[in-house]
This record gives C-alpha cells, sequence and structure tokens, in this order.
C-alpha cells in the first residue's frame, strides 16, 4: 500500500503549485496526508470544502488532548493552547471582541501614508546599492517588520533575532522539538519585556492600544500572557506572511516581465494585481489541522467524527471550478474572491494591513523603479525548505536598465 503523501508537497519547478495538488482536484479530493510529525490526516482541496472546514463550528482548533494531532513533534504554532488561532469560540470569540478596533479601514487608511515613506526609503536604500540588490533583504522582509513595529509603537526592535524566532516557529526540520520550545520561550520573554515597558512609559501606538482594551461594559481586559501571546502574534505573523507573498510575488511578476511592466503602463492595476497575486502566491501549502466534532459530509466525502482534516486556502484557489485556468496570472479574475486570509472565525485579524503593504510596496516599485529585472532565471532561484512557509530565499534584481 502506498503511503500517504508528506504535506508540505514537493514544490513544482520554480516555487509553482504542486502537481499534487491539480492531481488531487482531478482524483481525490478528499484523500490521506501525513504530517511532519508522523500523525495521520486527511486534505480536502475543492473551495467549497475548505471554506466549509474553515467555517463550519464542527470542526475544533481545540487539539489539546491526549494523542491529538500536531504538525510537528513538540511545540509549534499550533500547539499553544493558550493562542488564539488555537482556540474555538467562546475563548475566541472573548479576544476577537477585544481587539476588535486594532485594525479598522480607518485605521488603515490613517497609516497608508506611513507605508508608502518606509517603502519609498527601502526603495531609496535599493538604488544606493552597486550591483544586483537582494529585494528579499533590502524590501521584502524589512517593509513589514517596520510597518507592524512602527504601528505597535515600538523602537528599536531587534529584528534578526525576531526573524529568527519566527523561522524556528513556522520549521518542520531543522529544529529538536527542546531547541523550538527555547525558541518559543525566549521569544515570548523578549516580548512581555517590551510589554512592561511600555506600561511604565504609556505611547499611542497598538501595544498601548491593546493594553487599554476593553470590553463594551469595561469589565473585561487582556491579561498579561494574553498581552505577550497576541504581541508576539502580531509580530510574526505581520511580517513573515506579507514578506513572502511580496517575494513570491514579485518573481512571478519579471518572469515573464511583460506583468511587471503591464503595471509600470497602468499603475492602476495594482489593486487587482495584488489580488490576484494573493489567490496563487499564499505561502502555507497546508494550513493548520482541525478535528471533526462528529461526523460531517462535505462535497467529497465524509469527514469522521474524530478525524483530523487539513483545508489549505492555496488548494481552494487553484480550485479549477472556482478559477478558471488557476495556474494563469489573470490580474481582475472576476467571480468568486480568493481566501488566502481564510474564512470564518479565524479570518485573518490583520488582513487590510497585509493587503494595504503590498499594495503600497508594488505602487512604489512601479513608481519607482520602472526597469527593475531579475539577474538570474527564475528557474535558478533558491526556494526555502523546511519550512510551513515557502518563498524565495533570496531574489537577486537589478534597479536600472
Amino acid at each position: 500500500m502506498t503511503e500517504p503523501a508528506l504535506v508540505p508537497f514537493t514544490p513544482g519547478p520554480q516555487g509553482r503549485l504542486p502537481a499534487e495538488f491539480a492531481r488531487r482536484h482531478r482524483e481525490e479530493p478528499l484523500g490521506p496526508v501525513r504530517l511532519p510529525s508522523g500523525d495521520s490526516a486527511i486534505m480536502a482541496v475543492r473551495y467549497e470544502d475548505v471554506v466549509t472546514i474553515l467555517s463550519d463550528p464542527r470542526f475544533t482548533r481545540e487539539l489539546n488532548y491526549p494523542g491529538a494531532p500536531r504538525m510537528v513533534s513538540g511545540m509549534d504554532v499550533s500547539s499553544d493552547p493558550e493562542q488564539m488561532l488555537n482556540m474555538d469560540p467562546p475563548r475566541h470569540t472573548r479576544l476577537r471582541r477585544l481587539l476588535s478596533g486594532t485594525f479598522t479601514p480607518r485605521q488603515i487608511t490613517a497609516w497608508r501614508p506611513r507605508v508608502r515613506t518606509i517603502a519609498n526609503e527601502l526603495i531609496d536604500g535599493m538604488l544606493a546599492q552597486q550591483g544586483p540588490v537582494d529585494v528579499v533583504e533590502a524590501l521584502a522582509f524589512p517593509l513589514p517588520i517596520q510597518v507592524i513595529c512602527d504601528i505597535m509603537g515600538v523602537e528599536g526592535i531587534d529584528t534578526e533575532r525576531v526573524r529568527g524566532w519566527s523561522d524556528d516557529l513556522l520549521s518542520t526540520a531543522a529544529l529538536t522539538p527542546d531547541q523550538r520550545i527555547e525558541s518559543a520561550f525566549a521569544f515570548a520573554v523578549y516580548m512581555a519585556e517590551l510589554i512592561t515597558a511600555h506600561r511604565a512609559a504609556p505611547g499611542d501606538g497598538l501595544i498601548a492600544a491593546l493594553i487599554q482594551a476593553r470590553d463594551e461594559d469595561g469589565n473585561d481586559r487582556l491579561n498579561d500572557d494574553e498581552l505577550t501571546r497576541i504581541a508576539m502574534t502580531l509580530v510574526a505573523a505581520g511580517h513573515e506572511t506579507t514578506a513572502s507573498v511580496l517575494s513570491r510575488g514579485l518573481l512571478r511578476l519579471l518572469e515573464p516581465r511583460e506583468r511587471y511592466e503591464a503595471l509600470v503602463e497602468s499603475p492602476a492595476m495594482v489593486e487587482h494585481a495584488v489580488e490576484e497575486l494573493l489567490r496563487m502566491e499564499v505561502p502555507g501549502d497546508a494550513g493548520l489541522p482541525r478535528v471533526a466534532k462528529e461526523d460531517v459530509e462535505l462535497s467529497c466525502g465524509v469527514v469522521r467524527k474524530g478525524q483530523a482534516v487539513l483545508s489549505p486556502p492555496l488548494a481552494a484557489n487553484h480550485d479549477p471550478e472556482v478559477f478558471p485556468d488557476p495556474q494563469e496570472y489573470r490580474p481582475g479574475r472576476e467571480g468568486t474572491g480568493h481566501i488566502a486570509f481564510g474564512r470564518g472565525a479565524h479570518y485573518c485579524l490583520g488582513a487590510n494591513l497585509a493587503r494595504m503593504e503590498l499594495q503600497e510596496a508594488l505602487s512604489a516599485l512601479v513608481e519607482r523603479l520602472p526597469d527593475l529585472a531579475l539577474v538570474t532565471p527564475a528557474a535558478d532561484v533558491p526556494w526555502t525548505t523546511g519550512h510551513l512557509v515557502r518563498r524565495p530565499e533570496r531574489l537577486l534584481v537589478r534597479t536600472r536598465a
């Protein structure tokens, strides 16, 4: 008997969609997989079924019982029962309600000029370099890190250590369980110290707002452990996924380069381009496991009570029944929208911020660097391995013709 495929799947050429997804769409829309931890699960790939799993309360993220499935062995982002992403309502609802005022459309609009300024400052740095520039290190990562630190009201944050801790939490192969626990603890201590400093000298950033957050009656508030975990999540998720989508997206736009040239000619298309890149370039191939609390019938079969199931948005965003020719880049697609930010109770809290950052970064690039081009072919670009999030390790570009 053939052993179930290991997730994350082997990517296609140049980091493109794993061929396994296309096979499953055709032949096995609900089939077995093996997690990096060695645990067993099934995976749904149809758009309709992924949305159901992400939204239906019959699937739980509270996997705190003995023998619960884990993505990796030992501590990882999915194993802390006090993290929001590992909670179901009503515990999750309480935290979500306390955070509801942190990323409103009005606040996103107010932050937009500052994001554009940061993007332009980083592009100035790119132009000052002689020879090829690694756009991953020069723009894709510094931009969201600076933005989230700016928004949180944190000055002088150790970005290199934060990036290292985030990488450790998302690693599937590089660390032992003890090393992963040690890294998570160091990250938590660091963020707790930042929060303590803000209590002593309150500012006007997001950390100060979280410290002051109350429910409608003014009785409920975030405790210190909750503040620390939320701050960790905002810093880690607030830069890793945005940086990965920007890195992956730039690679797709620069080969074939006609895609980038089209945006230089029509900058108003940037918003459409961002939505299509979000659909195509969600950096996580697997998503986090959920467990059925009862038998649930999907369009492609039944998930049995107690069974672990993966519902990757990347698979749903490439469902050919919803997105014709899903591997083709088509900005301005009509019809059903992508689910890069998830659905249901766990819809990404920072979705509007991430979308705005990508828009501003790409707008600044096509305005300031109309001749931006890859130095080496896309086939030669190295990609990360042993990680839940896949992206180019480096992306060398030239900034001038």
